[in-house]
């Protein structure tokens, strides 16, 4: 059977979600399987049971990326290279590799990266509501974005919303800006006592700092092998812009969701007006939102059903029709 090696960086600075959305196409192929799915991780190796399905080859962060592919390449038979690289890595000499592939007849698929080498690439698949294709026109018939192109695991069946007390708080699996400091405390200052908050640590984050005179019931969850239970149990979310979110709105759950890169204000921006959540600028405002949502149930609904509509398809599916498509299965 043929195989597609799967390319991410995992680290405290990138975070978890490269890794999460190869991990939902790696289970579909699988499903599938019509190819043998192999991962390339570069940093940490994080326990995922998942990952205990698959074959992994497991590289440090600083290891030089295309020898490593290279070496890889020469000793293993692969027929195609899914690539999830972090935008702030600058990786030398990919052209090169790319062009090498393409002689071996190898396809190569970018995610959410490498546009600027669309001349040698096969597919380009963008997980955005909010990419404009127009402005790649020289790349335009390999460009796949939309709402059906996130790549997430829906492993339970959506429920109709009905409103409660259960907050569930995603910072993602690093906690870059450290809002475990601070978020707990201002939590617990404006959300009426009533309140359960279930925060969820992610493997590379440190334990959230909780007040010392608590007036909420705090539950926390460390490193979660999956968030698909806390989220559909929980009446509401507070969580940045990434991956995880576009998880909580399969599930219809009403959330307000906010950024920690300056780089996502274009796409909040555009989120606000499809009224699948409700997006602040920054966590405190934030915070005053989800005081809100938890006090309107009309707008809390209107979110819930909004959200539904727009993840009823599933991206991993897509784009293992594509591969298939590419390697002519």
């Amino acid at each position: 059977m043929q195989k597609v090696l799967l390319v991410c960086y995992v680290s405290p600075k990138v975070g978890l979600g490269h890794l999460s959305r190869l991990l939902a196409l790696a289970q579909t192929l699988k499903k599938d399987n019509k190819v043998i799915p192999e991962f390339l991780i570069f940093g940490d190796l994080i326990k995922k049971y998942e990952l205990n399905n698959f074959k992994v080859h497991n590289f440090s962060v600083s290891s030089n990326f295309v020898t490593t592919v290279e070496n890889l390449l020469k000793r293993y038979n692969y027929n195609g290279i899914a690539l999830d690289i972090y935008s702030g890595h600058n990786i030398n000499n990919l052209y090169r590799l790319f062009s090498q592939l393409k002689l071996q007849n190898i396809n190569i698929i970018s995610i959410d990266c490498l546009i600027e080498y669309c001349d040698v690439l096969d597919l380009v698949w963008i997980p955005s509501f909010n990419f404009d294709i127009t402005k790649h026109s020289n790349c335009k018939s390999l460009l796949k974005s939309g709402w059906d192109t996130y790549l997430i695991q829906k492993r339970l069946h959506h429920k109709k919303w009905t409103p409660g007390s259960k907050i569930l708080v995603l910072t993602g699996g690093s906690d870059i800006k450290n809002l475990g400091k601070t978020l707990p405390t201002q939590l617990d200052q404006i959300l009426k006592n009533n309140s359960e908050v279930h925060w969820v640590k992610g493997p590379l984050s440190d334990d959230p700092i909780l007040p010392e005179k608590q007036k909420l019931n705090w539950i926390i969850h460390d490193s979660p092998q999956q968030l698909d239970e806390l989220i559909v149990d929980s009446n509401y979310v507070i969580t940045i812009f990434g991956i995880s979110f576009f998880e909580v709105l399969q599930y219809g759950i009403p959330s307000v969701v906010f950024s920690i890169h300056n780089k996502d204000q274009e796409d909040l921006k555009a989120l606000s007006k499809e009224e699948v959540a409700m997006v602040a600028n920054n966590s405190k405002l934030a915070i005053e939102g989800l005081f809100k949502l938890m006090n309107c149930n009309e707008l809390a609904n209107k979110y819930s059903i909004n959200a539904l509509k727009k993840i009823s398809t599933n991206g991993t599916k897509n784009l293992a029709r594509e591969i298939y498509s590419l390697n002519k299965y």
